[in-house]
């Protein structure tokens, strides 16, 4: 059985894994199996947290919700002409979920979101307009690599949580 601690460094490495592996992704349009798989990696993680938060499980599942849609519309489905407004929802819920799952580590929490908050919102407006389609390619590749400081304070709380006896 795995003990407290075990499940909590768990968790907290599976979610920073996802995290890094996103942010190496840094794919602005076309969501992949990739992507698709790493957020059911960070969805195991919110699992293995669901006795202390619900809120980035219901992130998680909003995320795989979206990312499904959009992995089957790329194909020209019925949901085709609001996938901007898909990916950008998408994308906030994982901001969303970094946002809580910081808190739930006691991690610092607002310097990180808040700088990835910026491109994010460039992002989403710039996405839905064709014209700015290099200015969201920017702002998406800004926002990946402030993912990685996401992963970086998610593989801390890891290592912190496997410190304590």
């Amino acid at each position: 059985m795995m003990e407290k601690n075990d499940r909590l460094a768990a968790a907290y490495l599976l979610i920073g894994v996802s995290a890094a592996g996103r942010a190496l992704l840094a794919m602005p349009d076309g969501t992949q199996i990739q992507e698709l798989s790493l957020t059911v990696l960070a969805v195991v993680g919110y699992l293995l947290l669901c006795r202390r938060t619900v809120r980035p499980l219901l992130c998680g599942a909003g995320q795989l919700a979206l990312e499904l849609i959009l992995c089957g519309s790329q194909t020209g489905g019925a949901w085709a002409w609001l996938l901007p407004l898909l990916r950008a929802a998408d994308l906030w819920l994982l901001w969303l979920s970094a946002f809580w799952m910081l808190r739930q580590a006691g991690q610092p929490a607002r310097a990180m979101p808040a700088a990835a908050a910026v491109p994010l919102a460039v992002y989403s407006v710039a996405h839905c307009l064709p014209s700015l389609a290099a200015v969201a390619s920017a702002s998406f590749v800004v926002f990946s690599v402030i993912l990685l400081w996401y992963a970086v304070l998610m593989l801390r709380a890891y290592s912190g949580a496997r410190g304590k006896p």
